[in-house]
């Protein structure tokens, strides 16, 4: 790709004007290119969700019920030991966060 060119030649030395120019060009079509996707992919979504009814039905519910299952946090490992318990969960991550201690403990999200 001619970008890829000139971003490997930028690194290298400097681009001349011309180049320059060029390169910022293709940036901003790819950039438009993305925004065009982005769309796409939303009007699909949109789509999928005008199929399957309004946005109180019992799809999009279970969806979201899906989302924060999956996004939950089940248990913790802090010092070779687990916790389990929600509240004990919540405590430790808490405690982590406000000490700023990194890497955060591992996380079990299954």
């Amino acid at each position: 790709m001619e970008i890829e060119k000139l971003d490997v030649k930028d690194v290298e030395c400097d681009l001349m004007e011309g180049e320059n120019l060029r390169r910022l060009e293709l940036l901003s079509q790819w950039k438009l290119l993305e925004k065009k996707v982005e769309s796409l992919s939303r009007q699909k979504t949109r789509s999928t969700w005008f199929k399957h009814g309004d946005s109180n039905s019992k799809y999009y519910h279970s969806i979201i019920r899906w989302r924060k299952l999956r996004n939950e946090v089940k248990s913790v490992e802090i010092d070779n030991q687990w916790c389990e318990e929600p509240e004990s969960v919540r405590g430790k991550l808490k405690e982590c966060l406000n000490k700023g201690s990194w890497p955060l403990p591992i996380m079990v999200f299954d």
